[in-house]
């Protein structure tokens, strides 16, 4: 049933008011009543103030009126989304949840490493992180293959390359070795997210040990090491 418009009360009241400001004008100017010709002035000021401030408002009501359905729709559109992926978690095994897991807290760690750091170079290299991020983890919605190799992402790069953020966040002085370390690890992830769809894990083996000694190196590479979470 559609819904019954309400007559623009505070439309009518915002004209009728711009109108009568054109007859207090002419009041205070100290101008003629009596003259019927120079009547004209006022009366097709106050005419086409209260046209002009009728529109205007009419404007911004149907404005405002369109950003309020843009934003439900958006709502509604999220609410759908989020309640098929509910339904599509549902069928997925316990090895694929805990991944999906591991991935929204490791989005979540990356999420606050970009408000906290400044730089807009940094910014952009977080910014590649998380899109990697997302991508090679919800492959293993489509194809759980890609399970081992999505694991060795989440529990040896992706922290490697959190830690190097927060290596970056604290240091002071010249930072550029640890901005081209983590260019290293980007383009690293973009050859892990290749070789999910190779799935050929000898190049990435080859790579992560090139990788390891030059983490060695800078003293930054740890057994086990977990995505720091504060």
């Amino acid at each position: 049933m559609e819904k019954k418009k309400r007559f623009p009360v505070s439309r009518l009241i915002g004209s009728l008011v711009t109108a009568g400001l054109v007859w207090a004008l002419w009041a205070i100017l100290g101008l003629p009543f009596s003259n019927a010709w120079l009547l004209a002035l006022p009366t097709a000021g106050s005419i086409l103030a209260f046209r002009g401030i009728w529109f205007l408002q009419k404007r911004r009501e149907d404005r405002k009126a369109a950003e309020l359905a843009e934003a439900d729709a958006a709502a509604a559109a999220l609410r759908e989304k989020e309640r098929l992926a509910r339904e599509a978690d549902a069928a997925l095994s316990p090895d694929q949840k805990e991944v999906l897991e591991e991935g929204r807290l490791a989005l979540s760690e990356l999420g606050k490493l970009y408000a906290r750091i400044r730089e807009e170079s940094v910014q952009s290299r977080i910014m590649d992180l998380l899109s990697l991020t997302d991508r090679i983890v919800e492959d293993v919605r489509t194809d759980p293959a890609d399970l081992p190799l999505i694991r060795r992402f989440l529990r040896y790069y992706l922290p490697t390359a959190i830690r190097v953020l927060h290596e970056y966040d604290r240091a002071q002085g010249d930072r550029s070795r640890l901005e081209a370390l983590l260019d290293e690890l980007i383009a690293s992830g973009r050859s892990q997210y290749d070789g999910l769809f190779a799935n050929d894990a000898t190049d990435l083996d080859l790579e992560i040990g090139v990788l390891e000694t030059k983490l060695r190196a800078e003293g930054l590479s740890a057994p086990d090491f977990e995505i720091p979470m504060n």
